[in-house]
């Protein structure tokens, strides 16, 4: 748990978040209440984590435009420049969805948006990011938030669920690379597997009318990334919520088909699936575990959600965590899983920089074999030579085909990343003193 100490942790803000959200909607458009670094977040995104981006245009028709509200103007009636920009963007041929939102200096002025956004008249259909995180919340926060303006303004006319049709909310699509287009191909080949079909998946780098599609489902599949926005869209439909948790490992992904089967009353089913999976994954493991894996230490640095699942694969395979840094408030996981993780060594939930770069100074020097993170966490903390980029963001690592990381596949996908990563660490020589 983070201590009670003042300063700057190791975090992703909440408008960062966001924007992953609407970056993975291709023709959502965003107008943000605040100064010009609100443009200037997406750059840390198009372009530099996901090569397929969006959200920035060489014809200035961006994505996501700013107010231009700052300090100096911020007491003054801006009321009539936003409803100019609202329509001004929603007259752009790509917008087929406008958000709003702001940075928490305009947040807490308390200008009522979703009245401007009425007001617009813009004929687009228009949702307002909640700002009540936007104070204090993070980037798994943002990302939620626009998960659950969905939910709550999405229009579900003619809504008719349908026999075995699934909406799937929650899946956090944090680029349009090859990494997430395989793991939403994945969810989807799972879910046929059992005679299931995803009427939507939220989200899929799909546009916003593949969201709507969502009312056709007889039950939402709810994930981590997006539980408030599943329970929402859930109620509005009128239909149940299955809780299920990622399928990230093989341990994982076997719980998440089980419990596929058994709330939809298909055990037999997702037995065979599973054996047939592992049938085809577990002998290409037979020779990397024992050379890789097994009395192998790792450290773990990103997204709480992936942290459990990625100690307990690599434990069940032998090897060891570490260390594990966690990039996002501990409120993201359960009781259960913060105990889980808080029992292995050196774990650390948005810590200040200060408290952990001794420890991971002395993991990336070689108390670890592999560290697997993100780039963010080792803007305080040295990588050294034996790591691997995983998660947000990834500035070095792109995929330009289908590379899941989630399913089955998926796990065996990862684990060869992983394999070769450390096998090529080990061979290096260490980095001079």
């Amino acid at each position: 748990m983070p201590s009670g100490k003042i300063g700057v942790r190791i975090n992703i803000p909440y408008l960062q978040g966001a924007y992953l959200a609407l970056n993975a909607v291709p023709d959502a458009y965003f107008l943000g209440d605040g100064p010009s670094c609100i443009f200037a977040k997406a750059e840390h995104i198009h372009g530099r984590h996901d090569l397929f981006s969006t959200l920035l245009s060489c014809d200035s028709e961006h994505r996501v435009q700013h107010t231009g509200l700052n300090v100096f103007n911020i007491a003054g009636n801006c009321e009539g420049a936003i409803t100019d920009a609202l329509r001004r963007i929603a007259a752009w041929p790509g917008c087929g969805a406008l958000f709003m939102g702001a940075m928490p200096m305009c947040a807490i002025a308390g200008t009522d948006y979703e009245r401007l956004l009425r007001e617009a008249r813009t004929g687009k259909p228009a949702f307002v990011i909640p700002r009540r995180s936007a104070l204090s919340g993070d980037w798994l926060d943002g990302y939620a938030g626009v998960l659950e303006a969905l939910a709550s303004g999405l229009d579900l006319s003619g809504a008719r669920p349908g026999r075995d049709q699934v909406a799937v909310v929650g899946y956090f699509m944090d680029r349009n690379e090859g990494d997430h287009q395989g793991n939403v191909r994945e969810l989807e080949r799972i879910l046929r597997a059992l005679g299931l079909q995803a009427a939507s998946i939220w989200l899929s780098g799909r546009p916003y009318e593949s969201l709507r599609a969502a009312r056709q489902a007889s039950a939402v599949l709810s994930l981590p990334h997006g539980r408030t926005a599943a329970r929402v869209l859930a109620r509005r439909l009128g239909v149940r919520v299955v809780e299920a948790g990622l399928p990230f490992g093989l341990e994982g992904s076997r719980r998440f088909v089980e419990l596929l089967g058994r709330e939809f009353k298909r055990p037999e089913r997702a037995r065979d699936f599973i054996a047939a999976e592992l049938d085809a994954v577990i002998p290409r493991l037979e020779w990397t575990v024992p050379h890789a894996f097994q009395n192998r230490r790792f450290a773990f640095a990103g997204d709480p959600h992936y942290a459990a699942g990625f100690a307990e694969l690599i434990e069940e395979l032998g090897g060891r965590v570490a260390g594990t840094l966690v990039v996002g408030g501990a409120h993201h996981l359960s009781a259960e899983q913060r105990r889980f993780l808080e029992a292995r060594p050196q774990t650390a939930f948005e810590p200040l920089p200060p408290e952990v770069r001794e420890a991971w100074n002395e993991l990336a020097g070689g108390a670890a074999d592999l560290i697997v993170g993100s780039a963010f966490a080792f803007q305080e903390v040295s990588a050294g030579r034996r790591w691997m980029e995983f998660g947000y963001p990834s500035e070095s690592t792109h995929f330009l085909r289908d590379e899941p990381f989630l399913g089955f596949r998926g796990a065996l996908g990862f684990l060869s990343r992983a394999a070769n990563e450390l096998v090529k660490g080990l061979c290096l020589p260490r980095e001079p003193a």
